[in-house]
């Protein structure tokens, strides 16, 4: 989970592009929701990224209809606003998870539940398809009322560590267990501890980035064989795995699956010594 610049798109300008290519009657349905949408964009921005709880706008079935069709049915425009909202390369590896290709586009208040959000550049987010899968139209949490995932665009990941994970070697069984948690640190308030704990649960990224992690260091193995040598060299081991942490925190962050990965590893005296050997039985 990451922050990422939002598109410097006029939302405005695209309503009225997608409203002008198409024809009647859902030009005229848009044409006439065109107040209400607009001032809900403007409510939008003013509430971010607290966004979840924004009234519901007068608009008749048929503007709502609309509204879904001017995104589910491509047009120039809309081709063009979702060009420019995935060629970035700041948001080509997936925000919500950090492991994914953002091949697709989510709606972070999803557009069943509201429309007038439909084609608002501010509400998609690249993302890749297990995330949108998954996220699909989870907005917030029933019994708090606190919203389940973060906004890529507007909500601050806090600069200090809340991901690890716990690294289990068992020889007897030749296997290597990792396990991935949010934690709360000193820094971090519950509220916030809850909403990041909540996207990473519901996204499944505890057994996402395990198998992620498993299937790159099972690549690792022969690298790591040729620093451990003929003379043993934990140390050696350790600290390259620590230099690539480093490498990693320095180009994607703290929390970054690899960061978090390669820092245990190089910790992990029993994984240094010998232990990165189990790599060669991961299937």
């Amino acid at each position: 989970m990451r922050h990422v610049p939002e598109a410097d798109i006029d939302s405005v300008q695209v309503y009225d592009d997608v409203t002008a290519a198409k024809r009647q009657p859902t030009r005229g349905n848009l044409q006439s929701a065109r107040n209400a949408v607009l001032a809900a964009y403007i409510e939008y921005a003013e509430a971010v990224p607290e966004v979840a709880n924004l009234p519901e706008i007068d608009i008749s079935d048929p503007q709502s209809s609309a509204l879904l069709h001017a995104y589910n049915n491509k047009t120039v425009p809309l081709t063009k606003l979702r060009s420019n909202l995935l060629q970035r390369v700041s948001v080509a590896r997936c925000p919500f998870c950090g492991i994914g290709e953002s091949s697709t586009l989510d709606h972070y208040l999803p557009k069943e539940l509201k429309p007038q959000f439909a084609i608002l550049a501010e509400n998609l987010i690249p993302c890749c398809g297990p995330c949108n899968t998954r996220k699909w139209k989870h907005v917030v949490d029933k019994e708090t009322d606190a919203r389940l995932f973060i906004h890529p665009y507007y909500d601050e990941i806090p600069p200090i560590q809340f991901l690890k994970v716990n690294v289990r070697l068992d020889t007897l069984r030749g296997t290597l267990g990792l396990r991935y948690k949010v934690f709360r640190p000193d820094g971090i308030s519950v509220h916030v501890y809850r909403h990041m704990q909540s996207h990473f649960k519901l996204l499944g990224l505890d057994d996402r980035y395990r198998l992620r992690s498993l299937e790159h260091l099972r690549g690792q193995h022969r690298a790591l064989a040729r620093l451990y040598g003929p003379l043993n060299d934990e140390v050696r081991v350790s600290n390259k795995l620590n230099e690539d942490a480093d490498d990693y925190e320095d180009e994607y962050g703290l929390n970054y699956w690899r960061t978090v990965l390669y820092r245990a590893l190089a910790n992990n005296n029993d994984f240094c010594d010998g232990g990165f050997q189990l790599l060669t039985h991961i299937q």
